[in-house]
């Protein structure tokens, strides 16, 4: 019945949008990313001051008049004038301005750049966290038990420890067992993802698979309601406040959930999941002070609190168990423009104070982690001609933990990076080498990166082929629960881990023509030292350097822009190998594929289909005293509408969004012994200002 009133309630909402998302990511002719540009909109009749500013990898998301005219300045690029078109999302190319160029058709390169280099997702915000991130072509989702449980990332079929989470440019990694909970986010806070592929120059230890940057761009003024299956409810409000020099971008909620669902247990009876709720709170504020033209300020506060029921495996199930995480964010930058490049201080300070209680099982458990997480860093950028820059950063940062199962543990680490970019345009290729240090204690690693760039080649009236090619080399430090996790009769760590060290290769090929964008990838990946928990001969788990492994990925994308479709179709083999255990790699998938359907019906109206396939796996070894477990491949189809309804002759408006995970109710797992739910619909209204 509730489904029903959701469905109804979506059916009336039927009216046409007063003003238009305008959204996109700001580049320069290099194909880098141009942070920091102040967007304004232009509109005669119109006396309030209406401006946003492009966040680290050059994302924007400004509402708009339709009549409007949209500016884009920054010292050191020409200014630009756009009046955004139906579209609503594109690349955007600034011109250096002390630099006389023959003529650049810039529009002719943005008509293809939307296919060519699609790495940023904006408006995700569907009010629904798998909805969103399972966009993102080879991005595989892992949760241990629905909205609730942990949830983290991985590319190509890879770990979570090795994909970098940061939210706003700030690392969000967990300094104990190196990878970001993906859960404190709430869904509503998703609304813009940027992701770069092997990105171990740029993040260093972490990234050896690639990056996830999440920005939360507000688009307008609002508050929001939300219900949904599975005792879900959310609300919250955005605001934005703009004066002529600084702009303050306020955002909060709270969520709640009950996670009651049922499953289908080893038996083939239907029982319920208890113990898997959640009640979450997050509030952040982004500041942004122009100072002057040259010099901009920016302070980033972030604060969530998150209580959930921490129900343990269906094997071994805490039905009293609680978990705590009260994080908190500090971020400071000063951004100094010059003519021809700028500077960037920033400094960062987090903590993270986590609390487990299963006192009243038989086994009474309780444990407490205070992490504290401070970082400085230095950037520089310097154009020397039209087709040569470099970039230099220099960072420090600083992992304190005082546990209850680690005691007091801290870590210091140093790095120093250079990135060079040569650009070709009268042949349109580029060249981007890059190195990188890092120091921590006794382990000091040097990681490389070279990539090289062809487009437009064989270029045709109708059809043109695009070359890329990455060779370089990453790492991953241990983390602290590698290192120091006490030794018992279970588990215990081990002080004497190498580093991971990971060389690859990536090789892609694209064709752009009028049936649309295929993009061919083939990466391959060697692993040393790659580390793994295992059982030793007294059945205790410890963490040991796996001497090799090796993963092959081949990638088949295929994009094409309809009038009113977008359609974005991906296809994965992956082929690894753990040469120890002679096994593949566990978690990592035979194969995967997704499939994302946009349909923009008129300026008001948008509906989203994405389907998800995750094929075969091994989710446990065999050993003398535990059988393998395999995982059938199984897939996964969520479904979005939005529609927006203007009320009267004024700007306010109605947006609703209707968001359907798991359409087919299937029955599966992303982590072993953690089942999820099967379809869940959540309706979210929100009142525009």
């Amino acid at each position: 019945m509730i489904q029903k009133s959701y469905i109804l309630l979506a059916i009336l909402l039927t009216n046409l949008l007063v003003g238009q998302s305008f959204s996109g990511v700001i580049k320069d002719i290099s194909g880098e990313p141009i942070s920091h540009v102040i967007i304004e909109e232009i509109n005669s009749n119109s006396e309030n001051t209406n401006w946003t500013m492009s966040d680290e990898n050059g994302g924007f998301t400004i509402n708009v008049k339709n009549e409007s005219d949209v500016l884009f300045k920054r010292i050191g690029f020409k200014n630009l004038i756009i009046k955004p078109n139906e579209r609503l999302t594109k690349y955007v190319t600034m011109l250096f301005d002390n630099i006389s160029f023959e003529t650049v058709d810039v529009y002719g390169r943005n008509k293809s750049e939307y296919l060519r280099n699609k790495t940023s997702y904006n408006n995700l915000g569907t009010y629904s966290r798998g909805g969103s991130l399972n966009q993102i072509p080879s991005l595989e989702m892992r949760t241990y038990g629905g909205y609730a449980g942990v949830t983290s990332a991985s590319f190509d079929g890879g770990y979570a420890r090795h994909t970098k989470v940061l939210y706003n440019g700030v690392d969000l990694t967990d300094a104990m067992n190196g990878q970001a909970d993906l859960s404190t986010l709430p869904s509503f806070a998703l609304k813009s993802v940027n992701y770069i592929l092997n990105s171990g120059t740029k993040y260093g230890s972490g990234s050896i698979d690639g990056s996830l940057n999440i920005n939360n761009s507000i688009e307008n003024n609002n508050v929001f309601f939300g219900t949904g299956d599975y005792g879900f409810s959310q609300f919250g409000a955005n605001y934005s406040i703009d004066r002529k020099t600084s702009k303050r971008n306020i955002v909060f909620g709270k969520t709640s959930y009950d996670g009651d669902f049922k499953y289908e247990d080893a038996t083939g009876e239907k029982v319920k999941r208890v113990n898997n709720y959640l009640d979450q709170f997050f509030l952040a504020m982004d500041r942004q002070f122009v100072v002057r033209d040259d010099f901009i300020v920016n302070i980033l506060t972030l604060k969530t609190e998150n209580t959930r029921g921490a129900s343990g495996s269906t094997s071994f199930p805490s039905p009293n168990a609680t978990r705590t995480d009260d994080f908190e964010l500090f971020a400071l930058s000063f951004n100094k423009f010059f003519d021809k490049g700028f500077i960037k201080i920033q400094m960062n300070r987090s903590s993270n104070d986590q609390v487990y209680d299963d006192s009243n099982a038989s086994f009474p458990v309780f444990s407490e982690h205070d992490l504290d997480y401070t970082s400085f860093g230095l950037t520089g950028k310097q154009l020397i001609t039209e087709s040569l820059n470099y970039e230099a950063s220099f960072h420090q940062k600083t992992e304190r933990v005082d546990s209850s199962d680690l005691e007091k543990r801290e870590l210091k680490t140093t790095s120093l990076s250079l990135t060079g970019n040569y650009v070709n345009l009268e042949n349109d290729y580029k060249i981007s080498p890059s190195l990188r240090f890092d120091s921590r204690e006794e382990n000091e690693k040097s990681t490389f990166n070279l990539g090289f760039e062809a487009l437009n080649q064989f270029n045709q009236p109708t059809s043109s082929f695009d070359f890329n090619l990455d060779i370089g080399s990453s790492f991953q430090f241990p983390t602290m629960n590698d290192l120091f996790w006490p030794d018992g009769l279970y588990s215990g760590g081990n002080p004497q881990l190498k580093p991971e060290e990971s060389e690859y290769m990536a090789l892609s090929v694209s064709n752009q023509s009028l049936l649309g964008k295929i993009k061919l990838t083939a990466s391959f990946k060697d692993y040393k030292n790659l580390i793994l928990w295992q059982p030793n001969e007294s059945f205790k788990y410890v963490p040991i350097n796996v001497s090799s492994a090796e993963r092959t990925s081949y990638n088949l994308q295929y994009l094409k822009e309809f009038n009113k479709v977008q359609m974005q179709l991906t296809y994965n083999l992956y082929d690894s190998l753990d040469k120890d255990m002679d096994e593949k790699l566990l978690y990592v998938p035979d194969s995967s594929a997704s499939l994302l359907l946009t349909f923009k019906q008129n300026s008001s109206t948008n509906y989203s289909l994405v389907y998800k396939l995750t094929g075969d796996r091994i989710l446990q070894y065999g050993s003398d005293w535990a059988e393998p477990v395999n995982d059938v491949s199984f897939g996964l189809v969520s479904f979005g509408f939005s529609k927006n309804i203007a009320l009267g002759s004024n700007q306010n408006m109605v947006r609703a969004n209707l968001t359907v995970d798991n359409l087919l109710d299937e029955e599966y797992i992303s982590t072993i012994g953690y089942p999820e739910p099967g379809r869940s619909m959540n309706f979210t209204v929100e009142y525009q200002l």
